[in-house]
């Protein structure tokens, strides 16, 4: 799905505000501009090695905005937890935090992958958002 996915953004006149220097501040960062539907700062905080999206421009415009929209929406929290990180296994330096969503009662542990930026900070390169789609409970007998 869109897990595998991970830049987008909307940074005015190329500005983007530099990349938190911790990644869990990165985390904190992205899930309140996904509360807050700001697609704008989405971007500024989702990228990899070579620099948030809204800098890159590795996805075209519409398509990253599409993507954020999607992301802010399935990211959407009434709380968070952070619960720990691993090493990446699949890129040396990034860094795998499972982060728990809690929204209207339901629970999702859904893993966020953090890039370091080549210009300094951690940006999100990934999410597994599988994990935050809800899933249809069987009536109860």
């Amino acid at each position: 799905m869109l897990g595998a996915a991970a830049a987008c953004g909307g940074a005015a006149a190329g500005r983007v505000a530099p990349a938190p220097a911790e990644p869990e501040a990165s985390i904190a960062g992205f899930l309140a501009a996904a509360k807050a539907g700001d697609l704008g700062r989405l971007g500024e905080l989702w990228g990899d090695e070579r620099g948030p999206s809204s800098a890159t421009h590795v996805i075209p415009g519409e398509e990253r905005q599409r993507r954020l929209t999607i992301i802010a929406r399935l990211l959407g929290h009434d709380e968070y937890r952070i619960a720990g990180w691993e090493p990446s296994a699949a890129r040396r330096g990034r860094r795998v935090y499972q982060v728990e969503l809690s929204r209207e009662g339901r629970r999702a542990v859904v893993p966020f992958t953090l890039a370091p930026s080549r210009a300094g900070g951690w940006l999100v390169a990934e999410i597994g958002l599988d994990a935050a789609v809800p899933v249809s409970q069987p009536p109860q007998p």
